[in-house]
């Protein structure tokens, strides 16, 4: 046989996926005691499926929780895991989240709300150690996430949503119901390339369904499949002061932090010093008089 030939089921270009789960014990004692097994044993169904498409395929999950973000799978922090038995991964995961719940989520400043921003730092780094190891691979993001946005970290998840393009990681988002609409995830998977999903409740009882026909493809698949309907895009920005959504706002060119008005002399956030603004043409500066001598 020829040398050149590939081991049965290994792919010219495997992917390593990272998976942001929510883990909040204040959201997850709002539902239903099987909401959450629900969206685990979903999410096992995609994740098999991941390791069927190719046996070079990495999977990472991390945990998403008020106090910590943690890496669940694989169980060594090293590297991210190649294909393992099933029932290894679900004792992982159920001992991991289990853990999470258990920590304490009321401490401020974040309200009982899992701070994403942590999260996907911590997914990208294990997601560029992998690609240190090996080069080909396909980065990709999901975050399943059931809590509402963190007006707080929203800087923070579109400095990460740039930095994912620059470095080409596809990043797909799904809220679980029944939530309303995330802007910080809208955004991080428009400006990535990735899919958002606001999941009602019925697509939220089939969600490895969804999973699989449209987060499974690759980003090179996906150029050949119609991909399910996106919804209208949210686009405003978030005042940092204010908190509240703009239509027209003014952003810091250093930190890209975004404000409801001009007149600030500093940014906010960075301290940037910004520039006076120029009078309108034709307005002649007023000269002061000098005092009789």
């Amino acid at each position: 046989s020829s040398t050149t030939a590939r081991a049965v089921g290994e792919s010219d270009t495997p992917s390593v996926l990272a998976v942001v789960l929510d883990c909040n014990p204040l959201e997850w004692a709002t539902r239903t005691d099987e909401d959450l097994p629900a969206l685990l044993e979903q999410f096992l169904i995609f994740a098999n499926a991941f390791w069927m498409l190719s046996s070079a395929n990495r999977l990472l999950v991390i945990g998403a929780h008020p106090a910590a973000a943690r890496q669940l799978w694989p169980e060594t922090p090293e590297r991210a895991a190649e294909p393992a038995p099933p029932h290894r991964l679900r004792h992982a995961l159920a001992r991991g989240v289990d853990e999470l719940l258990a920590l304490d989520a009321t401490s401020p400043p974040t309200d009982g709300r899992p701070l994403l921003a942590p999260a996907l730092s911590l997914a990208t780094l294990r997601i560029q150690r992998a690609r240190r190891e090996q080069p080909l691979l396909q980065p990709r993001v999901l975050v399943l996430h059931a809590s509402a946005d963190e007006p707080s970290e929203h800087l923070r998840l579109v400095d990460l949503a740039f930095a994912n393009q620059k470095l080409e990681i596809l990043s797909d988002s799904v809220l679980l119901h029944p939530r309303p609409p995330s802007l910080a995830l809208q955004q991080l998977s428009h400006l990535s390339g990735g899919l958002h999903l606001h999941a009602d409740a019925q697509a939220t009882a089939a969600l490895a369904v969804y999973l699989i026909a449209a987060v499974l493809p690759d980003q090179f698949t996906r150029k050949y499949l119609q991909p399910s309907p996106q919804g209208k895009l949210e686009t405003r920005g978030l005042c940092m002061l204010t908190r509240k959504h703009v239509d027209v706002g003014w952003a810091c060119s250093v930190c890209l932090a975004v404000f409801s008005t001009h007149t600030l002399r500093a940014c906010a956030v960075c301290g940037t010093r910004f520039p006076l603004p120029k009078p309108p043409p034709g307005l002649k500066p007023l000269m002061k008089k000098r005092p009789a001598p």
